[in-house]
């Protein structure tokens, strides 16, 4: 599993701040915000408009990831809180704005082609996947497919902030280690992330010193 660290709260809020001053900051928000509701990279460049949108142009409040996309073909369902469905809708009324995969005279999903990919490059074009392998403890090699360049795009996000040691992964992580703390249960967790077994889970959870620090500085009297 990816070593990236997981993010307190306070380094989440100052990586959606920084990223309003980047270039196309509209579609950097959304991925953070879609990465941090525990959406793989992979699975959130390949995410529909209709996944995210009900034909009314609502946004969800739950959203259904199907097997095809989601790893281990093992299907499961994310939450989008309000927040990020304010960074969301500020990605749609851009791509809207450039009409990048627009539905000309309709009214349906804010316009957009409800079977096309959610997340465009800055290029107004949908992102690719790679054919990858990788050797498994049995030696076997397992082909799998991933989207490198907005995996990098992510990398280098955080990397502008300060934070080298985060990833798309980081996002996962940071929802479990966060939620544990606050006190929900592990069972949830591993239903949240898609994991059969729960030992899985406990591998994401991340106490480390800025953590520590953080916890003991709250008045607990």
């Amino acid at each position: 599993m990816s070593k990236a660290n997981s993010l307190i709260p306070s380094e989440i809020n100052r990586v959606l701040k920084t990223t309003l001053l980047m270039p196309h900051s509209q579609s950097k928000r959304a991925v953070i915000v879609l990465s941090h509701a525990a959406i793989r990279i992979t699975e959130i460049s390949q995410i529909t408009v209709k996944t995210i949108l009900y034909p009314s142009g609502k946004i969800r409040d739950e959203i259904f990831l199907p097997a095809a996309i989601c790893k281990n073909l093992r299907p499961r369902t994310a939450w989008i809180n309000p927040k990020s469905k304010k960074i969301l809708q500020e990605w749609i009324d851009h791509r809207s704005s450039k009409k990048w995969g627009v539905m000309p005279n309709s009214d349906e999903y804010q316009g957009l082609n409800p079977n096309s990919k959610l997340i465009f490059s800055n290029r107004g074009c949908s992102y690719s996947l790679q054919n990858k392998k990788r050797k498994m403890i049995d030696g076997s090699i397992k082909t799998y497919k991933a989207c490198d360049s907005l995996e990098q795009a992510i990398r280098g996000i955080y990397k502008k902030c300060g934070l080298s040691s985060a990833s798309s992964h980081s996002g996962r992580k940071s929802l479990v280690s966060n939620a544990i703390i606050a006190g929900v249960e592990l069972e949830l967790m591993a239903i949240i992330l898609g994991h059969s077994d729960i030992s899985t889970t406990i591998k994401y959870v991340v106490i480390d010193q800025k953590r520590i620090k953080e916890m003991c500085a709250l008045d607990w009297i």
